[in-house]
C-alpha cells in the first residue's frame, strides 16, 4: 500500500457530492486507491476534530468569504471522540488553489499553556510575507478558539501517483467556543450541521476532496468530467459561522 506524506505543496479541490455520487466515485478510483493504511478497514474512517482560531474580528472568516487570494487560518486538529495524548497545531495556507501547512506537534497537556510562549521556544520562526507558526499567528493576531468542528472523513491513498488522496466527509457538526481553551468534548456537546436545511442541498452533502501534487493527474481530470462536478468552495469553517451569523441576525444570541 502506498501511504506517502502530503508534499510540501498540494493542489486541493473541493466539491459538494450525493451520498449516490460518492458511492460511485468509490467505485470508480477503487482499481486506483485503496483504503488509507492508518484507517482501521473493519471502521472504513475515522473522526476528525479540528478546533479554529481567528481574531475577535473574524479576521481569517472574512479572509476566507471574500476568497482572498492568499490567505491563511490556524486551527488545532486532533482524531477520535476520547481522551487524547497529543495536538497538531497547524496554519493551513492558500494561494489560488495550492495549498501548504506549518504544523507542529504539542502534547495535550500543553495546551493551552502553549499559548503563552513566544515563538521562539516553539518553533524558530522566519519572519517574512507570512507567519510561519500557530504560535506566531496567535502573537501577531491576538487569536482565540472561535469554533470546534467534528466529522467522520473516508480516506483514500493513490497507488499509483507519488502523492493523491480523495476524502469523504460526512456528520458534520459543531460547537461555538467563544475563547473558550476546552477544546475536547463529547458528542453530545455538537450540534450537526450538514442537515438539508442548514447546508441548502436536498440532502446531507458529503464534502469530496481532491488533493494531488500541482499538476492535476489523468484519472482526476477523468473523474472530475465523468461524474459532472462542479468545484464549489466548501470551507468548512466558513459555511459554519454563516450559519451562526444568520441565526445571529435573526434574533438567535449567537456571540463570538
Amino acid at each position: 500500500m502506498r501511504n506517502e506524506p502530503a508534499p510540501a505543496h498540494r493542489y486541493e479541490l473541493k466539491y459538494t457530492v450525493t451520498e449516490d455520487q460518492a458511492a460511485g466515485i468509490r467505485d470508480f478510483i477503487r482499481p486506483l486507491f485503496s483504503l488509507d493504511g492508518n484507517v482501521p478497514s473493519e471502521q472504513g474512517s475515522y473522526t476528525v476534530n479540528s478546533v479554529y482560531m481567528d481574531t475577535p474580528g473574524l479576521r481569517f472568516y472574512h479572509d476566507t468569504r471574500l476568497r482572498q487570494l492568499l490567505r491563511f487560518k490556524p486551527r488545532i486538529r486532533y482524531y477520535g471522540t476520547s481522551e487524547v495524548d497529543s495536538l497538531t497545531l497547524e496554519v493551513k495556507y492558500r494561494h489560488h488553489r495550492t495549498v501548504w501547512k506549518a504544523r507542529q506537534r504539542i502534547a495535550t497537556a500543553q495546551w493551552p499553556q502553549v499559548l503563552g510562549t513566544t515563538g521562539s521556544e516553539l518553533v524558530s520562526p522566519r519572519y517574512g510575507i507570512l507567519p510561519e507558526s500557530f504560535v506566531d499567528v496567535h502573537h501577531l493576531y491576538g487569536t482565540e478558539p472561535v469554533l470546534h468542528l467534528r466529522y467522520h472523513r473516508e480516506p483514500f491513498v493513490s497507488e499509483v501517483d507519488t502523492y493523491g488522496r480523495i476524502t469523504f466527509d460526512r456528520a458534520m457538526r459543531y460547537r461555538l467556543l467563544r475563547g473558550s481553551h476546552d477544546i475536547l468534548c463529547r458528542d453530545g456537546e455538537l450540534t450537526y450541521y450538514d442537515d438539508a436545511v442548514t447546508a441548502q442541498w436536498d440532502e446531507s452533502p458529503v464534502v469530496l476532496e481532491i488533493k494531488t501534487e500541482a499538476l492535476v493527474p489523468f484519472w482526476a481530470l477523468d473523474l472530475i468530467k465523468r461524474f459532472g462536478l462542479v468545484q464549489r468552495g466548501y470551507s468548512k469553517y466558513r459555511y459554519v459561522i454563516d450559519h451562526c451569523l444568520e441565526r445571529a441576525g435573526s434574533g438567535d444570541d449567537i456571540a463570538f
